[in-house]
C-alpha cells in the first residue's frame, strides 16, 4: 500500500493563505495609497497604489509593474498626505485650463479620502502632492501613454 505525503497540498494552501501587503487585484486596504490618472481624449491614463510599506503596484497604457518605492520617496509622499488631510477639503485651483484632448486629471486617495485635482494646485499641501507624484511616476517610469500607442486601462474593481 502506497503512503501519500499531504506536505506538497499543505504547502500550496499556506502560500495561498499568507497575509500579502501588495495591493490586489479587486482588493484595496483602507491604508493603500492610490495615485490616478484620468487621462483624456487622446491620453491613457494610470493608476498607482502603494502600500504604507511602500510597495507599488501601477498599470498604464504600456503595461503593468511593481516596484518598491525608495523609503525617502515614501516618507515624503506620507508625510505630506497626513499634513494635507482631510484631502477632500484641500483647495482645488481656481483657473485651471487645460486642453480638451489632452488635459488629464491627478487624484491621491487613501481610503474613502480623495484629494482635488493635483494637476491644479490651489496650495502649498496639493504642491506637496503633486510633487510626490511626479517624483513616485517618474521613479516607475509611468506616464501617460497616446491611445494609438497603447491598450486601455483594465476595469476598476475597489
Amino acid at each position: 500500500m502506497k503512503t501519500r505525503s499531504f506536505a506538497p497540498a499543505l504547502a500550496l494552501i499556506l502560500a495561498a493563505c499568507a497575509q500579502d501587503a501588495r495591493p490586489a487585484h479587486g482588493m484595496v486596504m483602507a491604508t493603500t495609497i492610490v495615485i490616478t490618472n484620468s487621462g483624456g481624449t487622446n491620453l491613457i491614463g494610470y493608476r498607482v497604489l502603494i502600500t504604507p510599506e511602500g510597495k507599488a503596484s501601477y498599470v498604464s497604457g504600456e503595461g503593468s509593474g511593481e516596484a518598491v518605492l525608495p523609503a525617502a520617496m515614501r516618507d515624503r509622499l506620507m508625510r505630506d498626505i497626513a499634513a494635507a488631510k482631510p484631502l477632500a477639503q484641500l483647495p482645488g485651483g481656481r483657473s485651471c485650463m487645460k486642453p480638451v484632448s489632452f488635459g488629464t486629471s491627478t487624484y491621491i486617495a487613501v481610503g474613502g479620502d480623495r484629494s482635488p485635482d493635483l494637476s491644479c494646485p490651489g496650495n502649498d499641501a496639493t504642491q506637496a502632492l503633486e510633487n510626490d507624484v511626479a517624483a513616485i511616476t517618474a521613479t516607475l517610469h509611468v506616464r501617460n501613454v497616446p491611445r494609438s500607442q497603447g491598450h486601455e486601462l483594465p476595469p476598476v474593481n475597489y
